[in-house]
C-alpha cells in the first residue's frame, strides 16, 4: 500500500467540515455572473541593463518585429508589449552608484538616501501599495522571490547601502522586504511547512485543530446573538465576518483543490533555479495564495557568471562594454536568455487556468525591467520595459508602444495599480497619472 499523501489525508480529514465557496464548483457558464476574476501583478527584474540596439523594435504598433534579444518572445508575442521611452529619473544623480540607486527605486520611483549605514530611506514600492490594498484577500499579501541572496547591511555600490541593491520590494521608507532564494523554502511558505518529522496524519490533525477552534468561536457567537440588542448584534456581525474570513483562509490552505506537483530542489544551476521560481510563481497565482509577486534575476549590479551560455566573465564587468563587438555579443546572449526565461513565465501563465476557467495571463499584468538602460552609459532614460498580460482589460498586449523620453515609469505603476481597482493620484517622485495608450 502506498504512503498516504498530504492531499489524501487533508481531503479525508476535512470532508466532514463546511467547505468554503470554491469558484471551480460553479458551472462555467454562470461564473462570470457570480464571481469577479481576480487581478494579479508580477514584477520581473533583471540586473545591469540591456543593450538597446539589440532590443528595440524598428516600428511602433501591433505585430512588431523582434530584434535579436526579443526573439524568445516569438510564440508569446501576442501577450507581450514593448514599452519604449519610459524614464526612471529617480535613479539619476550626479554621484556614482547607479546600480544600487536604480535598483532601490525600481519599484518605488523614489530617489533613495545616500548612505551605507542603517539610516536608509526609500519610498513604498508599487507591489506593496497593491499588497496593502488587496493582500487580505489571499493567505499571503505578497511574495518576494530572487536568485541571489545577501544581507541588506554594508556598502554595495559607491557608498550606497546593500539594502538598495538587494531589494526591490519596500513596505515603507526603512523596510525592505527580503526575498526567498531557495525554491524549497518558497514551496514551504506557499503550501505549508510541516513540523520536523511530522506525518501526513499529524499535519491533517493540526489543520483540523485550527478549523475546530474557528468552529467553536462561530457556535459560541451564534448562541450569544439571540440575547443581544440591535447595536451589539451589529458589532457581533462584524466579528463573525472576521471569523468567517479567517475560516475561509485556513481551509484554503488545507484544501486539496490546489496541491501542485512541482519538481523542486535546492542548489541547482541558474537556469533550473529560474525555472523552479517560475513554476512556483505560476502555482501561487493558480492557487490564489497571493496576487502580488516580485522576482529578482540577480541583485543590482550583479557580477554573476553564465556558464550555461559559455560565458565565464562577470555580467557587471561585461555591461561596461565600451562598444567592443565581442563583449556586446556576450551581453546580447545573456539578455536573450533573460527574455527567454521571461517568455517561459508568460507562456505558463497563458497555459494555466484559474478557478474561473480563465487564462491567468489575461487577468494579470507582468512587467519586465532593469535598473538602468544600458550598462555602459548607466542612463535612466528609455528604460527596457516589457508588459505582458491584459490585466482584465487594462492593457491590450502585442504592441510596441513608444513614449516621450520623459514619460515616467511611475505612471505605468499607477496604471497597473488601477487594474486591481487600487486608484492613486500620484506615485513616487514623478508619477502623476495612469500611463496612457495601454489599450
Amino acid at each position: 500500500m502506498s504512503r498516504p499523501t498530504r492531499r489524501r489525508f487533508l481531503r479525508s480529514a476535512l470532508s466532514g467540515l463546511a467547505i468554503p465557496f470554491l469558484p471551480s464548483a460553479v458551472p462555467r457558464a454562470a461564473r462570470a455572473e457570480t464571481v469577479e476574476t481576480p487581478r494579479r501583478l508580477l514584477f520581473w527584474y533583471v540586473p545591469n541593463g540591456i543593450h538597446m540596439d539589440g532590443w528595440t523594435p524598428t516600428a511602433a504598433g501591433p505585430a512588431y518585429d523582434l530584434p535579436a534579444i526579443l526573439q524568445g518572445l516569438g510564440d508569446v508575442q501576442d501577450d507581450v508589449s514593448v514599452l519604449t521611452g519610459l524614464s526612471a529619473d529617480a535613479g539619476s544623480d550626479s554621484r556614482g552608484g547607479d546600480h544600487a540607486r536604480g535598483t532601490g527605486c525600481f519599484l518605488t520611483s523614489t530617489l533613495v538616501r545616500y548612505t551605507a549605514g542603517e539610516d536608509i530611506e526609500n519610498g513604498i514600492s508599487v507591489d506593496q501599495v497593491a499588497a496593502q490594498a488587496i493582500g487580505d484577500q489571499t493567505p499571503l499579501p505578497s511574495l518576494e522571490l530572487g536568485i541571489e541572496g545577501g544581507s541588506s547591511t554594508g556598502n554595495c555600490d559607491s557608498g550606497y547601502s546593500c539594502a538598495y541593491a538587494r531589494n526591490i520590494s519596500w513596505a515603507g521608507p526603512t523596510t525592505p522586504l527580503p526575498k526567498l532564494t531557495d525554491p524549497l523554502l518558497v514551496f514551504e511558505r506557499l503550501f505549508g511547512s510541516p513540523a520536523a518529522g511530522s506525518t501526513p496524519e499529524e499535519q491533517a490533525r493540526d489543520l483540523l485543530l485550527r478549523t475546530s477552534v474557528l468552529d467553536y468561536a462561530l457556535d459560541d457567537a451564534h448562541r450569544l446573538q439571540a440575547r443581544l440588542g440591535a447595536t451589539d448584534r451589529r458589532k457581533l456581525d462584524e466579528y463573525l465576518t472576521g471569523v468567517r474570513s479567517l475560516e475561509t483562509r485556513v481551509q484554503a490552505l488545507a484544501e486539496a483543490v490546489c496541491d501542485p506537483d512541482l519538481d523542486l530542489s535546492s542548489g541547482a544551476e541558474l537556469p533550473d533555479t529560474v525555472r523552479m521560481m517560475t513554476d512556483l510563481s505560476v502555482a501561487a497565482f493558480e492557487c490564489d495564495l497571493t496576487r502580488v509577486i516580485t522576482f529578482m534575476l540577480g541583485n543590482g549590479g550583479s557580477g554573476r557568471t553564465h556558464p550555461h551560455l559559455g560565458i565565464t566573465e562577470s555580467h557587471h564587468s561585461l555591461s561596461h562594454h565600451g562598444n567592443d563587438p565581442a563583449t556586446l555579443d556576450k551581453l546580447v546572449r545573456i539578455a536573450t536568455w533573460e527574455v527567454e526565461a521571461f517568455a517561459d513565465l508568460v507562456r505558463k501563465l497563458g497555459d494555466t487556468r484559474d478557478a474561473m476557467g480563465e487564462r491567468l495571463i489575461d487577468h494579470a499584468l507582468v512587467m519586465f525591467g532593469s535598473e538602468i538602460e544600458d550598462g555602459n552609459t548607466h542612463r535612466h532614460r528609455n528604460m527596457p520595459v516589457l508588459l505582458a498580460g491584459a490585466g482584465g482589460g487594462a492593457h491590450t498586449p502585442g504592441h510596441h508602444r513608444v513614449y516621450d523620453a520623459h514619460e515616467p515609469v511611475a505612471d505605468l505603476y499607477i496604471a497597473m495599480l488601477a487594474s486591481l481597482g487600487v486608484h492613486v493620484d500620484t506615485f513616487g517622485d514623478d508619477g502623476t497619472a495612469p500611463l496612457a495608450g495601454l489599450v
